[in-house]
């Protein structure tokens, strides 16, 4: 009898957890695991799944060993994806104190971020809006002219309408009304 990398077949909640993981979990690496978890339980092998997903199989065979010493927590761990973040808290702790001690505009404080950490990073703007909005912040807007413009869509006729009622006119010609 062939031995399973699993330790022993999965129960039915357990491959119910591990189908529903591989449709809808957020991160696409924690997906990948939970289908070669259930691929090795249907006895593919380990050549196999690393031609699917064309990996090496020291991954499989890590994801297995963590299957059996933990469960599913032992797939859960690692998740190391993304680069780290170019505004770090210690920078958005600084931002939201300067948003806090007086009203700017988001340039502004960034401007001032950027003077007390030179050596970081660019960031754009809207990080920094999410970051500030996530700490329950806001900042000020620019505003062009607090009085509102008024644009007309059609420019004014300089010549009057004359000679024009409402009902249709009849026996006159329309263009000439209209010179």
């Amino acid at each position: 009898m062939k031995r399973s990398l699993l330790g022993q077949p999965l129960t039915a909640e357990e491959v119910i957890t591990l189908e529903e993981m591989s449709k809808h979990h957020p991160f696409p690496d924690f997906r990948r695991r939970a289908l070669a978890l259930l691929a090795l339980n249907d006895g593919v092998t380990v050549v196999q799944i690393t031609q699917m997903f064309r990996m090496s199989d020291q991954p499989v065979y890590n994801w297995a060993k963590g299957w059996r010493t933990n469960g599913l927590a032992g797939i859960l761990t690692g998740h190391k994806g993304g680069r780290p973040p170019k505004l770090t808290a210690d920078m958005l702790d600084a931002a939201a104190e300067i948003a806090r001690a007086e009203p700017l505009t988001l340039a502004k404080i960034a401007a001032r971020v950027r003077d007390l950490y030179p050596d970081a990073p660019s960031f754009s703007l809207d990080r920094l809006s999410a970051g500030l909005r996530a700490r329950k912040l806001s900042f000020k807007r620019t505003r062009l002219s607090l009085e509102k413009k008024r644009r007309r869509r059609f420019p004014r006729s300089k010549r009057p309408l004359g000679g024009i009622s409402r009902g249709g006119q009849s026996g006159q010609n329309r263009a000439s009304l209209l010179r």
